[in-house]
């Protein structure tokens, strides 16, 4: 399995949670210090390692090479990767927007169709796993190059998940809700309005990345097998409520 953005966070977490599951890893992400970390973390031998720039969306076969030089064919990917910048939106730099798309957007896009051609190439199919957001199906302030990039993620995987069903392949999305990461630690920083998301949440905590790994590992594994094109919220009932 792949799984980017896996040096911290939402992606460090999800890589332990299949590795955890009996999968072997290949962990991706810029820095190849947090990398070795998350691998540290795994049983010895499950977690492979392999940094790589992911804003460069026109090397993903390159990428899916290496990683299979690594650990075998690839049966499934998880696009954990992901950046923010905050921003009102008549405010937002043109830069940010750019990046933010490239790597949300752009980099999973390119890589899940190189894994495909890979997985077809030998006769089979996978498991595709992209990470939308609240932000998927809501508006939120401030973050509209965000926004744009995960509602813009839910219609990639619903477009791949019509494309690629009669060979088997499988394109979901997992949407985290407000959880504790790099990403959100910002926002966190006002006591006072984490208090107010989190009791705006039905189950009354933030979420933390060890949250989001049960769903990924079901929608890898064999347990999914008549489930694509669709969207989990793991948000505690954000949405719900």
């Amino acid at each position: 399995m792949l799984v980017t953005g896996a040096g911290r966070g939402l992606g460090r977490a999800m890589a332990l949670g299949v590795a955890q599951a009996g999968a072997t890893v290949v962990a991706v992400a810029r820095t190849a210090g947090e990398l070795a970390e998350t691998a540290a973390l795994a049983e010895p031998g499950r977690v492979h390692v392999l940094p790589w720039d992911l804003a460069a969306p026109d090397t993903a076969d390159d990428l899916v090479a290496g990683a299979q030089r690594l650990a075998g064919p690839l049966h499934g990917v998880v696009h954990a990767a992901g950046i923010q910048h905050r921003a009102p939106a008549a405010d937002f730099p043109a830069d940010a927007w750019a990046r933010i798309l490239t790597v949300n957007l752009s980099a999973p896009f390119f890589l899940s169709t190189a894994v495909h051609r890979a997985q077809a190439a030998r006769g089979e199919s996978g498991s595709h796993v992209f990470i939308g957001s609240l932000a998927s199906s809501i508006g939120l302030r401030n973050v509209a190059a965000y926004a744009a990039s995960k509602a813009g993620v839910l219609g990639v995987v619903r477009t791949l998940a019509v494309e690629w069903a009669a060979s088997g392949a499988r394109v979901n999305c997992v949407a985290p809700g407000y959880i504790r990461t790099a990403l959100t630690e910002d926002l966190f920083a006002d006591a006072e309005r984490a208090a107010w998301v989190a009791g705006r949440i039905p189950m009354g905590r933030l979420g933390e990345p060890a949250d989001l790994a049960g769903a990924v590992v079901f929608l890898l594994a064999e347990a999914s097998a008549y489930i694509t094109g669709q969207l989990i919220n793991v948000d505690g009932g954000w949405l719900a409520g």
